[in-house]
């Protein structure tokens, strides 16, 4: 039995979230025993480098997951590379992964495409069934002389 993507996805999510809240349950026991402040600043940095892999690879999901939306609607996003605002590369994982901005951007344009293609859409229902109506209306008249 296979698990769909996106139950998979949500259930990594969910579980990377988990690891980030015992993290920081760990590191807040570290941090309230560490006496100086050196220990108190390595503490932190340890925090900062371990807690980011898991946010990374939770960005990293949720990127693969826009850019999937993407495709299937036949969007172009712009390249992975360094000189775009919308991309920027991962330190753990050493890969592409959207920015704050890209993410937004990327939203945008994929709720642009559903509203366009909903408008199109209502579009040619109201071609079809309005002449139908009328057609029908017609018809039940002439039926009822």
């Amino acid at each position: 039995m296979t698990i769909p993507l996106q139950i998979k996805e949500l259930l990594e999510i969910e579980a990377y979230r988990r690891t980030i809240k015992t993290l920081d349950h760990a590191y807040d026991v570290d941090l309230a025993n560490a006496c100086t402040p050196v220990e108190r600043e390595k503490a932190q940095y340890r925090h900062y480098w371990e807690t980011l892999l898991y946010y990374e690879q939770i960005a990293e999901i949720k990127t693969r997951r826009l850019v999937r939306k993407a495709e299937r609607l036949n969007l172009s996003i712009g390249p992975a590379d360094s000189d775009s605002p919308m991309w920027r590369r991962s330190s753990q994982l050493n890969s592409w992964i959207l920015t704050t901005v890209g993410c937004s951007e990327v939203q945008k344009i994929i709720r642009k495409e559903y509203k366009d293609r909903r408008e199109r859409d209502t579009t040619w229902a109201g071609v079809i069934i309005g002449p139908l109506t009328r057609l029908a209306s017609v018809w039940l008249v002439e039926r009822g002389q």
